[in-house]
């Protein structure tokens, strides 16, 4: 990856009938959050200074919206979902603000329903198959999945229940962690990751500051990358990461993420902040080393990755 600069946003909201709003050259701050847990990815995007009569418009007629970030040619979606709330208000004596607050998946996440029975002889596969179609009303379809166990089971199965329910007890059979994410469910291995190409970050690459070791995992921040996905890999040298430091007081709870021998951490949740006319343009993540063993023990941590929402 080629040093970064020219930054570059693309905000635009639509409608089923297609007609969308370009907002793109009014000044935009956003934050997003998304992770390999089951919790939908959300996003707040603030507008500033949007006229009143397009205020009222993206109160009405819109329903979508879709975020593409970057720095030069290095650009692309980094949110696309439905819009839960339009929300109006002033920062100060000069600046009005429109907030999009918006979700990705969310209504399959909460309302979907599996209601079949898969007869004596189904796979993971099968499951699989049908905890997906009971999404597909609210616009969710099959992601990346591993290759599942091809074990017939010889006893039928009822399914009958909130999806998210059974997702969570087949994503813990199969050993997998799962989200929907662009409108499509992913199941990642608890001990894999996604195959998509590492991206190695160096301060010519985009890093900023010092990754440090902690109880959470490893921390790394860079210059907004929409190429960096929970579930995909990064490649740091362990030389600039900065090791927690263990307490003697407390010695029987320093449980510290172990570092990757050769640099690879996988991602497991991330946010993207920007501002337009701000300095803020990052990518936050918390990682774990590819063949660490050592597990990720903070409650926030262990909420992220085993999705305890």
């Amino acid at each position: 990856m080629t040093q970064q600069w020219l930054r570059r946003v693309s905000l635009i909201v639509g409608n089923a009938s297609g007609q969308g709003l370009d907002l793109s050259e009014l000044h935009i701050r956003f934050t997003i959050w998304s992770a390999t847990t089951q919790s939908p990815k959300h996003a707040t995007i603030r507008v500033y200074n949007v006229a009143d009569a397009t205020a009222k418009r993206l109160q009405q007629e819109f329903q979508q919206v879709f975020l593409q970030a970057g720095y030069g040619d290095n650009f692309g979606l980094i949110f696309g979902g439905a819009i839960k709330q339009i929300r109006k208000g002033r920062e100060n004596a000069t600046d009005t603000f429109v907030d999009i607050i918006a979700a990705d998946g969310d209504e399959a996440y909460n309302w979907s329903v599996v209601n079949t029975t898969l007869a004596a002889g189904w796979s993971q596969t099968d499951y699989h198959n049908a905890l997906v179609q009971s999404m597909a009303q609210y616009g969710v379809t099959a992601g990346y999945a591993p290759t599942f166990s091809s074990a017939k089971l010889p006893r039928g199965k009822v399914c009958y229940g909130m999806t998210k329910d059974y997702m969570r007890q087949f994503a813990g059979a199969a050993g997998t962690q799962w989200a929907i994410r662009d409108g499509q469910l992913h199941m990642v291995p608890v001990t894999g990751y996604l195959p998509n190409q590492s991206i190695v970050l160096t301060s010519n690459t985009g890093m900023v500051g010092v990754p440090t070791q902690t109880v959470d995992g490893i921390l790394v921040k860079c210059l907004l990358n929409p190429n960096i996905i929970p579930g995909s890999r990064i490649h740091i040298d362990n030389a600039s990461i900065q090791q927690a430091a263990l307490s003697v007081d407390y010695t029987s709870t320093n449980y510290f993420p172990s570092l990757d021998d050769d640099g690879f951490y996988k991602v497991y949740a991330m946010s993207q902040t920007g501002d337009t006319r701000g300095p803020a343009f990052y990518t936050d993540m918390i990682c774990a080393g590819v063949n660490g063993t050592a597990p990720l023990t903070s409650t926030y941590t262990n909420a992220v990755i085993n999705g305890s929402s």
